[in-house]
């Protein structure tokens, strides 16, 4: 009974890019006709879309976001779904955006030619290109892509149609960035990292689970993978880096996420059996220097290793990329990590730590910038000259 008096009615069906462009062209057009509407009026917009209801987000999309959803339409890469629900405006029938908004946005506005391409990563020979300028072979292509476009019809109400607007949106988890990544950059090191964190969270009350500060959140939003991605590109590669952009040129890398984006993307192009080899070797090798730091704290990649106290955040990215870059200076000076089984050697090295970083930059009142710029962990790195006792 209460199923048939609530029944949405869902239509699902797809459409080409053309005929949706063209329905929300009718439904601007809608909303400028004065007075009242004739009868073949009422027909032609019919199942007109009206792309902003009042209950919609501002609109923020990017240039570059909207290239890119033509991009990924253009290559067939699946875009999501329109969510619509019908609607009466001024006796007229009409398509209500529940979700949606910001791809039918960009298409209508690119096929309008109210922008031209930005951003491109895939298909760079279209940058600054509007639609006219596209080739006709590109142009009948784009038009004729499909979207799926799913209508829930004879809704109860405009009461009713908004909890189902807030509902959709509650449950949408967009993908992380870093869930990209593991999708995009499939390598052996990728598996070996994927497995590690597979292992931590069946024991996360382990020496190196403590550690990482492993957590079910942590573990699913791939969070603990990025850490350790960014921590394999500077043991490999230094804390001194730097990428190629969108337009080709060279940028210094200055955000953690891009060491981790950059070391990905080589261990994928270069996805072979040394490579692997590798970055299973560094892993291992400052794992067990967690290990050995662990003697110290539970949470050596805390302010806690150098005997600052702190409630939560047993994982900060700045600790862990300074150990990273401390660990790769002593590896390539031949240091000889077993010296640190010594209890003597140990307490040596671990007062060094604690001195070092109590007197850096993380804990200078006067320090406002990121505490994981690598400028400032690059000259904290080279003022660590520890050397085992003669």
């Amino acid at each position: 009974m209460m199923a048939g008096v609530f029944n949405v009615n869902r239509k699902d069906e797809t459409l080409t890019w053309q005929t949706v462009t063209q329905r929300i062209a009718l439904g601007f057009e809608l909303q400028e006709v004065e007075g009242e509407l004739t009868p073949d009026q009422i027909l032609k917009f019919n199942d007109a879309v009206v792309i902003d209801p009042d209950y919609q987000r501002e609109y923020r999309s990017s240039i570059t976001d909207e290239s890119s959803l033509i991009e990924s339409a253009l290559l067939e890469i699946p875009i999501p779904p329109i969510f619509l629900a019908t609607q009466k405006y001024r006796g007229v029938q009409v398509l209500n955006v529940v979700d949606g908004q910001h791809r039918l946005r960009a298409f209508y506005r690119y096929l309008n030619n109210l922008y031209s391409l930005k951003g491109l990563k895939l298909l760079p020979g279209l940058i600054d290109k509007s639609f006219n300028d596209l080739e006709i072979d590109n142009k009948t292509s784009l038009l004729s892509k499909g979207i799926t476009c799913i209508t829930f019809r004879d809704f109860p109400g405009k009461e009713f149609e908004l909890e189902i607007f807030s509902r959709y949106n509650k449950g949408t988890k967009p993908l992380t960035p870093q869930e990209i990544r593991h999708a995009v950059y499939d390598s052996k090191t990728n598996d070996l990292v994927n497995i590690f964190c597979s292992d931590l969270i069946k024991d996360p009350k382990s020496v190196l689970g403590k550690a990482y500060s492993v957590s079910k959140d942590r573990f699913q939003k791939k969070t603990i993978q990025e850490n350790i991605f960014v921590i394999l590109s500077i043991i490999e590669h230094g804390i001194d880096q730097r990428f190629l952009n969108d337009q080709g040129k060279e940028q210094k890398v200055v955000k953690s996420p891009q060491f981790a984006e950059a070391y990905m993307k080589a261990k994928s192009e270069n996805n072979t059996d040394a490579s692997y080899e590798v970055s299973s070797k560094n892993f291992s090798e400052f794992n067990a220097f967690i290990s050995r730091l662990a003697k110290i704290t539970e949470f050596p990649f805390s302010r806690e290793i150098y005997g600052v106290s702190q409630r939560g955040n047993k994982f900060q990215v700045s600790i862990s990329m300074i150990l990273s870059a401390i660990f790769r200076k002593l590896k390539n000076s031949d240091f000889d990590f077993e010296l640190l089984d010594e209890e003597e050697n140990f307490k040596n090295f671990a007062t060094y730590i604690k001195d070092l970083l109590s007197n850096s930059y993380l804990e200078d009142p006067e320090y406002s910038a990121s505490t994981t710029n690598p400028a400032e962990i690059a000259r904290l790195v080279d003022d660590f000259d520890f050397k085992v006792p003669a």
